[in-house]
């Protein structure tokens, strides 16, 4: 079975600093493959007309020739659209049997073009968008809304993250509750891992070890920034001297742009005047960088007011740290209260003060938390079963012979599972169809006549 799963083409896979649905692609490939599937990452390739082949540990990255917008204005969404066409072109030349969507753009390129040439390969589509779950959007969202909903309708299969995706997308999407099965994403618990030391690093931002608190992600309102920076004023009245906040992210509006939003500039001056010397605006910053900032952190807050999934959460619980987090979207799904991190209130920045104060209050409490998180990451959220849950969600369940351990998992997960039963009893209906006795009867004929022909 060929796969081509498909990147957002506006950020190279893999990607060196953000990019989490570039990281999801990049990721659930290099694992597919080693379950057996030929699973290929489409990426975008803007400077020749020529297919280039690259291999990175172990995920086959295929660039396909795309044309460059050629105007500044919606730069990013032309760009996302005209990738998916180029998309398009190939893997129906080269005899993809499924392709895999990621981005609405992207996406809906890849709808129309099925619509109108009737191809027959199968449509899967992840939904990475966190602002499914809300009812007051902007206009630009409504439209967003219009273009992920048509190419989740026309997909054959919708992975949702969470149940909260799940919900939103049956209820707002119009999505049939069978074509969607819950499968969420996943971390490389390898790479990112507790302990890890690096003073150069810390010293190039004046870090020192557990005396800073981490946020991650751009710089932008959807994420709370603002929220967060009028919490930590707070924070601090009652905290160690040398607590610093830091804020790890691209200071832009958008990957398409390299200039500091008007929002990240206003953040930035008010931390100077109002908490000099206590906040540090990285921008983005490379993966073994990002590794050692969330090892070295005391803890880490995610203050999103909208979260499709919130990868970055299970990047820090994987780094031994406890997550504090809001109850947007999909992080509720993710950190258990009081187990493996602190829920705060969405929008109730009082809240997020008194949860963080616990833990700078309590070390020992704080300590107990990072390592059920590191624990709990590791069971549920490693890429390897990830890509295992996707894999099953198109062809069926697949254990090794033996497995006594994988077999108890996978009927665990039937049972707490509805979308996935369902999508497998559709699969398994369709796989039947075409051994009904009517065929069998068929074929059986057609080997009883060549046997009277003495063709067998």
């Amino acid at each position: 079975m060929r796969v081509a799963l498909v990147s957002s083409g506006l950020v190279p896979v893999p990607p060196i600093k953000g990019g989490a649905v570039e990281e999801y692609v990049y990721q659930l490939s290099r694992h597919l493959r080693k379950l057996g599937v030929k699973a290929a990452i489409i990426d975008a390739n803007y400077n020749s007309d020529e297919v280039i082949y690259e291999n990175i540990n172990g995920a086959e990255i295929v660039k396909v020739p795309t044309p460059k917008p050629i105007t500044s204005f919606k730069k990013g969404i032309i760009g996302e659209f005209l990738f998916g066409r180029a998309v398009a072109k190939y893997v129906n030349k080269e005899g993809y049997d499924i392709i895999h969507a990621n981005t609405a753009w992207v996406g809906f390129a890849l709808a129309v073009h099925r619509h109108i040439r009737r191809t027959s390969q199968g449509f899967v589509y992840t939904c990475h968008n966190p602002l499914w779950p809300e009812d007051t959007v902007h206009a630009g969202e409504k439209i967003v809304r219009l273009v992920e909903g048509y190419a989740m309708r026309s997909s054959d299969l919708v992975i949702a993250l969470n149940k909260t995706i799940y919900s939103a997308l049956v209820s707002k999407a119009k999505l049939c509750r069978d074509k969607i099965v819950i499968i969420p994403n996943g971390v490389d618990t390898e790479f990112f891992r507790p302990s890890l030391k690096d003073e150069n690093i810390l010293n190039t931002f004046g870090l020192e070890e557990q005396e800073y608190i981490l946020f991650v992600g751009r710089v932008s309102p959807e994420k709370g920034v603002h929220i967060l920076l009028k919490a930590f004023r707070s924070i601090v009245k009652d905290t160690p001297q040398q607590m610093k906040l830091v804020t790890v992210g691209p200071l832009s509006s958008s990957f398409t742009s390299t200039q500091i939003s008007s929002y990240a500039r206003t953040l930035i001056e008010f931390a100077k005047r109002k908490l000099p010397g206590k906040v540090i605006f990285t921008g983005s910053a490379e993966r073994n960088i990002l590794r050692v900032l969330y090892s070295s952190a005391y803890c880490f807050v995610l203050r999103s007011l909208a979260e499709a999934f919130g990868m970055i959460l299970l990047e820090a619980m994987a780094s031994g740290v406890p997550p504090i987090g809001s109850t947007a979207g999909g992080i509720p799904d993710i950190i258990v209260d009081g187990v493996n991190g602190l829920l705060f209130r969405k929008g109730d920045w009082m809240d997020l003060v008194e949860k963080t104060l616990i833990l700078i209050q309590d070390k020992s409490f704080r300590d107990g938390l990072a390592i059920t998180a590191r624990k709990y990451v590791e069971e549920n959220y490693s890429w390897k079963s990830i890509a295992l849950r996707v894999k099953n969600g198109v062809d069926g369940l697949v254990f090794e012979p033996g497995d006594v351990n994988a077999l108890t998992r996978i009927l665990e997960e039937l049972v707490i599972n509805e979308n996935l039963r369902h999508a497998l009893s559709r699969n398994a209906k369709l796989f039947a169809s075409k051994f009904t006795a009517e065929k069998m009867a068929w074929k059986t004929l057609r080997v009883y006549e060549k046997l009277v022909k003495g063709q067998v």
